[in-house]
């Protein structure tokens, strides 16, 4: 019976490990309850972060694009001004017009924007400039258009159609409608 002081000397073996031992169990629910806080803690901080960030870069855009519109109102209103020498002809003025604009594409556009505009972007282009003018009625309205589309420089490219508005709407006579304006009939 050399096996029995074996055997039980395994299930004391066996029987203490199973109880526990000497070694903790691990983390008692007070750590873990503190280390979930701990967690929320740093995540709610680095969420914080990144809300301060991310509105940080709204502001500094909202306050890029506001000083970018008040430099282009600024160029509008030293632009859309009359020249000293006011056009007689309001015909001839508006063809001046049509002129500037095509003087205007060729300074500032680049090879392809020329190829495109010589290749049929002129031909729809300059005569509604030209109606525009026309239908403005006022000498004055010409007048500032070519001023402007002579002085506008390139970061204005985009902007030719709100050039030619502000004129119309500084110069332009009130009141009336503007020739070859189909009238309201009343009724």
């Amino acid at each position: 019976m050399s096996a029995s002081p074996r055997v039980l000397t395994l299930c004391a073996a066996l029987i203490s490990m199973a109880c526990g031992g000497s070694k903790p169990a691990g983390p008692t629910a007070d750590q873990k309850a503190a280390d979930v806080a701990a967690a929320a803690k740093a995540k709610a901080a680095e969420d914080e972060v990144a809300i301060a960030a991310r509105k940080a870069k709204r502001e500094a855009e909202e306050q890029a694009k506001a000083e970018a519109e008040a430099k282009l109102t600024a160029e509008f209103e030293r632009l859309c001004v009359l020249p000293e020498k006011l056009p007689k002809d309001p015909v001839a003025a508006c063809e001046a017009v049509g002129k500037a604009h095509d003087g205007f594409v060729r300074r500032i556009g680049d090879a392809a924007a020329i190829a495109a505009w010589e290749g049929g972007g002129s031909d729809k282009a300059l005569p509604m400039t030209i109606v525009r003018c026309t239908q403005a009625d006022s000498v004055k309205t010409a007048a500032c258009q070519k001023n402007a589309l002579d002085g506008a420089g390139p970061e204005l490219k985009d902007e030719v159609g709100k050039l030619m508005q502000l004129c119309i709407d500084k110069f332009a006579k009130k009141g009336q409608p503007p020739a070859g304006m189909p009238q309201r009939r009343p009724g």
